[in-house]
């Protein structure tokens, strides 16, 4: 008996141990708290185009999805989607003192496509500019001025219409982080790019690369674009606008932490 309390008092020395001289380890692999009954399903933001984000949401991550540089009235088919195609979500909805942050994934094949964006309220001022961001980095943080409703605006390209709204009767209280991200349901054919790089991403790939990263995927959709009449198979080359899931994450690790590992999966996705 004596030597059986004694081992158990070893494993939990040892444990604690761990924990303390190896907190990267406890930290890759927590579960985020996040309340999934809180947050909309991916399924709702896609259809919608739309998401209204809880108080418990201390920054939310506006993703610049790949193939947002492709102008809107002309060349819809090389797009991922029709439905949040230039931001996830379009139409954003966050309580007052909700930080915003956007995440440029939209890759280069042949030349890069930076991305300018201001954030102007219903006046037309600017209250907010990125400046050039280059693909897999993120803007400043910024927590808007007032209640209202803003427009997103891209200095850089033709987009579709966005909008983010942020409510006067709640207030951001929590520390969660949650974004969206955009992932082709299954490995494409080709996974290299012009330099011979290659990109892993899809989404059994992404299930696993979130949750060592310490993120947790709250819910998930997949969903077929394809509207290119003379693209072999229908969809544009690399299978772009075919089968996607978008997937909403979350996670409540240091924003500087979050963003840098956000900044690799962009890059491990496979459109470069």
């Amino acid at each position: 008996m004596f030597w059986s309390k004694a081992a158990i008092l070893m494993v939990f020395i040892i444990i604690s141990y761990s924990a303390i001289a190896c907190p990267s380890i406890a930290r890759i692999y927590a579960s985020p708290t996040t309340d999934r009954s809180t947050i909309p399903t991916a399924e709702v933001v896609h259809s919608s185009e739309s998401m209204k984000v809880p108080s418990s949401v201390g920054t939310f991550v506006i993703l610049i999805p790949n193939e947002a540089h492709e102008n809107w009235s002309d060349e819809k088919h090389k797009l991922i989607t029709d439905k949040n195609s230039y931001y996830v979500p379009t139409n954003l909805v966050v309580p007052n003192g909700t930080a915003l942050v956007f995440l440029h994934a939209d890759a280069p094949w042949d030349t890069p496509n930076p991305h300018t964006i201001e954030i102007q309220d219903s006046s037309g001022n600017t209250v907010y500019n990125t400046g050039q961001l280059d693909y897999t980095l993120s803007s400043k943080p910024i927590i808007l001025p007032s209640p209202g409703t803003y427009n997103i605006v891209d200095k850089s390209y033709d987009t579709k219409e966005s909008k983010i709204t942020v409510v006067d009767n709640e207030t951001s209280s929590g520390n969660s982080i949650v974004g969206g991200f955009y992932t082709p349901t299954n490995q494409v054919e080709n996974t290299e790019d012009n330099d011979g790089g290659t990109h892993p991403g899809s989404l059994q790939y992404y299930k696993e690369a979130f949750s060592k990263n310490g993120f947790d995927i709250l819910s998930e959709y997949n969903f077929t674009y394809a509207t290119c009449d003379y693209c072999p198979g229908e969809y544009w080359p690399d299978n772009k606008s075919g089968e996607h899931t978008l997937l909403i994450y979350s996670t409540q690790q240091p924003l500087s932490e979050a963003l840098v590992k956000l900044g690799k999966l962009v890059t491990d996705n496979v459109y470069i």
